[in-house]
């Protein structure tokens, strides 16, 4: 890895086997670079599935910028990892939109929480198994709702 002494660097943690990155300094290409660098690092050291990059801490984002960080997630996505842009600012959203910023097929969240239900949905609950009866029936099925049991024996009372 490249040192990046005079270059101010991006935060990244890890969070629920997710890596968190929150830029909250300028972009330009040697800060993207590093950021790079460290980020593809840390998702190789910990083999995490998924990525949050929150720009919430960005005033502007031009459409190079934002070029660069399609160009990281896209190496994410290489590496397996799912990614998710958190954060974005409605002004920073129009400006990219008015420009022709790629944004097919990008994930974005308005908060962390929501990224990380992105990255990490719910798990399905498991179906409890049926039990079954002592004969191997369905007991699903009310009692009731069931057909009278034909025994081959005649009623007692019947004439």
């Amino acid at each position: 890895m490249t040192l990046y002494a005079d270059i101010p660097g991006v935060a990244i943690q890890v969070s629920r086997d997710v890596v968190v990155a929150s830029i909250q300094v300028d972009l330009d290409d040697d800060v993207l670079n590093r950021f790079r660098d460290e980020l593809l690092h840390r998702l190789h050291e910990t083999g995490s599935c998924g990525v949050i990059l929150d720009v919430s801490g960005l005033e502007t984002l031009d459409s190079s910028e934002f070029a660069a960080l399609r160009r990281i997630i896209t190496m994410c996505t290489i590496m397996g990892a799912e990614s998710v842009l958190v954060g974005l600012r409605p002004g920073v959203v129009s400006a990219l939109i008015e420009a022709g910023a790629d944004v097919d097929g990008l994930q974005a969240a308005i908060n962390l929480d929501t990224a990380f239900a992105l990255l990490q949905p719910e798990p399905e609950p498991e179906p409890e198994p049926e039990p079954e009866d002592e004969a191997g029936a369905d007991t699903n099925v009310d009692r009731e709702d069931r057909p009278p049991l034909k025994s081959g024996l005649a009623p007692e009372d019947e004439h």
